[in-house]
């Protein structure tokens, strides 16, 4: 399973919108990676996903992940609430 981080640095407006009202899955919790404070999640199929790219295996206190670094769309870009499809939204 993957581990994909938003960058809240660079995205908090994306993120507090798109990940938290939007979606919700979110994963409460972060973590400090490259002096940036980034949220995670285990959403594979992120309508809101612009680009991303894979770093690799990174050790945690709980072992190892593959982690995915995404950026988000931004809010002109992104599909609203009633343009989303699939088992959340109609």
């Amino acid at each position: 399973m993957k581990l994909y981080a938003v960058c809240q640095s660079l995205q908090d407006a994306e993120i507090k919108q798109f990940c938290f009202n939007d979606c919700g899955k979110i994963q409460i919790g972060g973590l400090e990676f490259a002096d940036m404070a980034w949220w995670l999640c285990r959403e594979e199929n992120c309508p809101y996903l612009e680009k991303e790219e894979s770093i690799g295996e990174v050790p945690f206190d709980w072992g190892k992940e593959e982690m995915v670094l995404r950026k988000l769309k931004t809010f002109g870009e992104a599909p609203t609430v009633r343009e989303k499809q699939g088992d959340r939204w109609s």
